[in-house]
């Protein structure tokens, strides 16, 4: 296989790795807070919103940066897939197929990425 692939491999599990390791991050930050019983109607004081807004906030921009470097990552994928499809002779190879799967991975990843930011702003606006 080309070093190309080798690089855009390790490139891809390391941001799964960073993107996981996020989430844990902000999972382990909103139970820390629920840990105690809280009556039903508790009023919120302004430190607590203005820190729920800013952890909103670094996860948009981390979302952001996120749909950001998948992007790049389709467009370095695509002219080398299109490539692989007009270069194919009836024959299946393994750069073809793992590229297949990149591509439509990273669009998944792309398109549900758009829809969670897309939902974050209408629950903001509300």
């Amino acid at each position: 296989m080309n070093t190309e692939i080798y690089i855009l491999i390790g490139i891809s599990l390391f941001a799964f790795l960073i993107g996981h390791k996020l989430k844990q991050y902000f999972k382990k930050s909103q139970t820390k807070g629920n840990n105690k019983k809280k009556p039903k109607r508790q009023k919120l004081s302004e430190k607590q919103l203005s820190a729920s807004k800013r952890k909103e906030k670094v996860k948009r921009v981390f979302l952001y940066i996120q749909l950001f470097f998948v992007f790049g990552l389709l467009i370095f994928m695509i002219p080398a897939l299109s490539r692989d499809i007009l270069s194919n002779q009836n024959g299946y190879d393994e750069k073809l197929i793992l590229r297949i799967l990149i591509v439509a991975f990273a669009g998944y990843i792309l398109f549900m990425g758009f829809l969670k930011l897309m939902k974050s702003r209408k629950n903001n606006k509300q």
